[in-house]
């Protein structure tokens, strides 16, 4: 039977899904954070994922930009009846894209899927209402059907277990040994400070082989990478939404295990590990504890070890790794761009799954314009699909080629840094960093008053909420006027929403619920913490939203 639009809009529901926020911004007696680190080793399958270390404090929840991936973890929160509170996702721990550029052209030169031991961090808000954490990996097939929440879980950890472990350090058998060997950083220094933690992205860099003999180099080299990120035209224009911090510690010798030679170093750094040359590890374990010890739990959103060597070679991941050779700021610079920005390789090299649509921002199956996510940027004279070779580089269009695949995905560009080093950024990713940039700051970082961010729904239900980085939520300090547009596919009725905390919980403050996907939001409000909520109550696909919040 049908409703009538009358009765439809009672019926709708526009409680978000993601209902992490409140917890962040509730009374003292419960604005308490937790900080949990994960670790797998896929050598011991059956101790499987194991929490290494759990800490409570006053920080700033994180809140990842973007979709979850297959393959990344979900972590979702439930009350004591089991209802879900909110859910948060990160990268699978072991699970590590390995990439070798050719240091020459800057042209991927080999890819491949790792299984190894690491470690991620991931902060919860932890309310009184939180009594137990599901962990399952994200297919989107799952989410498809919306059958994630009733996914078995791969580990399931009671609120008593999670707070005796943070009560104790929360260090597992297998950490114990790990913690007394482990060097300890002799001190930090900022090297660019915009701002406090909580509302920047915060970029750490800990040298590793540099004894003692070393420290003046180390002081040296992690400058000349400091200014190397901030001379990026891209971190440039951010740079007030970024700090810099430089991390000391003493290796036993000098250099890192290279060409067959070990050495022994703070953070056992090999370049040419799972023999692949050029790869660069360090053991994520050691490297966590280690910047734990000076840096607070909101203090080290991106964390890139620097190894003492002038081999070409880094990688990304849950952390990034580096040499000093003149050219590894490039690959830094791509890592980041997947670390922080959750953005796809544009090469078509690898194992390609064009089966659904990818979760980044800057890879599509849709072949058309009105379908493609980025299609505000493409010009009305740019055909599509977009012929490589017949203009520009960085004209926005869809080009055949992404993500591992030669055809059946698009990027949006002939050529950006997410294909080749030594490539700009270009418009499609640019707005994806500027997107995550924002929500660190709750406003804009390089002095705009407006966001435009492109997301996807993958089907009737889902919703994405923005500012989805930082704390996931913006502060008005004064009030003002927010404007907020959404632009969606035909065919589709998507909704818009803008939600204010009154003290207790989230409410909508205004919301636009008309029948398409085209919906549009002015409200005149008063100071406060807000946020924005996109959902579908009908169809899925890509969407745009625009919208300026007062300051």
């Amino acid at each position: 039977m049908k409703t009538s639009p009358a009765l439809r809009r009672r019926l709708r529901s526009p409680l978000p899904l993601f209902l992490a926020l409140p917890f962040a911004l509730a009374s003292t007696a419960q604005a308490e954070d937790l900080l949990l680190r994960l670790r797998h080793d896929p050598l011991n399958p059956a101790a499987g994922l194991q929490i290494s270390h759990a800490e409570k404090g006053s920080f700033a929840s994180q809140a990842q930009p973007g979709e979850a991936r297959d393959g990344d973890l979900v972590l979702i929160a439930r009350d004591a009846r089991g209802q879900e509170l909110f859910r948060r996702s990160i990268a699978h721990p072991s699970r590590q894209w390995a990439e070798v550029f050719n240091p020459a052209t800057g042209q991927i030169q080999q890819a491949r899927a790792l299984q190894r031991d690491g470690s991620v961090e991931l902060r919860l808000p932890w309310s009184a209402q939180v009594q137990s954490v599901d962990i399952v990996e994200h297919s989107s097939q799952l989410a498809a059907r919306n059958a994630l929440a009733g996914a078995t879980p791969l580990k399931r950890l009671a609120r008593t277990e999670l707070d005796q472990l943070a009560a104790r350090g929360a260090l597992d058998t297998s950490q114990r040994g790990l913690v007394s060997s482990l060097a300890t950083p002799t001190g930090s220094t900022v090297l660019w400070n915009s701002g406090a933690s909580g509302q920047r992205m915060d970029i750490v860099l800990i040298g590793d082989g540099y004894a003692s003999a070393d420290q003046s180099k180390w002081v040296s080299d992690a400058q000349k990478i400091s200014s190397g990120i901030l001379a990026d035209p891209l971190f440039a224009s951010y740079k007030n939404s970024i700090n810099i911090r430089r991390v000391d510690i003493v290796s036993p010798q000098s250099g890192v295990s290279e060409g067959g030679v070990t050495r022994n170093t703070a953070l056992g750094t090999v370049i040419g590990c799972y023999g692949i040359d050029r790869l660069v590890c360090a053991d994520e374990s050691k490297v966590f504890t280690a910047v734990g010890t000076v840096t607070t739990a909101d203090a080290r959103d991106v964390i890139i070890v620097v190894a003492n060597s002038t081999t070409y070679g880094g990688a990304g991941g849950n952390i990034g790794t580096m040499t000093m050779h003149p050219q590894s700021i490039e690959i830094a610079l791509h890592e980041i761009g997947h670390t922080a920005f959750k953005l796809a390789d544009e090469y078509d090299y690898g194992t390609c799954d064009a089966s659904t649509e990818p979760s980044e921002a800057n890879a599509t199956r849709a072949s058309t314009r009105s379908a493609a996510k980025w299609a505000s940027f493409i010009s009305s004279g740019t055909p599509v699909p977009t012929q490589p070779g017949s203009y520009a580089n960085g004209t926005v269009g869809l080009f055949a080629g992404a993500k591992y695949c030669t055809s059946g995905l698009y990027r949006p560009t002939e050529n950006s840094r997410m294909r080749a080093l030594g490539q700009p950024w270009h418009a499609v990713n640019e707005a994806r960093a500027g997107q995550v940039f924002n929500s660190y700051t709750g406003g804009s970082g390089n002095g705009s008053g407006s966001v435009t961010v492109n997301g996807t729904l993958s089907g009737t239900g889902a919703s994405a909420s923005y500012p989805s980085g930082g704390n996931g939520y913006y502060q008005s300090t004064a009030g003002g006027t927010f404007t907020l547009k959404l632009s969606g596919p035909a065919g589709t009725d998507f909704d818009l929403y803008l939600y204010k905390w009154n003290g207790s919980a989230w409410a909508v403050a205004a919301k636009s619920e008309g029948s398409s996907s085209v919906e549009s939001i002015s409200y005149n409000g008063t100071a406060g913490y807000y946020y924005a909520q996109v959902k579908s109550y009908a169809g899925s696909g890509a969407f745009t939203l625009s919208y300026t919040f007062p300051k």
